[in-house]
């Protein structure tokens, strides 16, 4: 699958906006971003390993849950990572 990073996370996947994971699953293919990027799990994953709520993930354009991260990935499917920004 192709990872799509986004916004203030490309810093920490060496500008690199999309990248080529293995995984049969969403879940498993964000687990090997993290593993090649560790510095980008510190930002995108709580303590438990689960995607801090600041984060938005879409599989081919359709935002999932936390629980629909076990859905099945190909490689040709697309992964997007969104960050919410605040500030006023």
């Amino acid at each position: 699958m192709i990872v799509k990073v986004r916004g203030i996370l490309l810093r920490f996947t060496d500008y690199q906006n999309e990248i080529e994971v293995d995984g049969a699953t969403v879940r498993e293919g964000l687990t090997a971003l993290t593993e090649r990027y560790p510095n980008l799990g510190d930002v995108l994953l709580d303590r438990e390993g689960t995607v801090r709520a600041t984060h938005l993930i879409a599989l081919n354009g359709e935002k999932l849950t936390l629980d629909e991260l076990d859905r099945e990935a190909t490689e040709d499917d697309r992964v997007d990572i969104v960050t919410a920004i605040s500030g006023g």
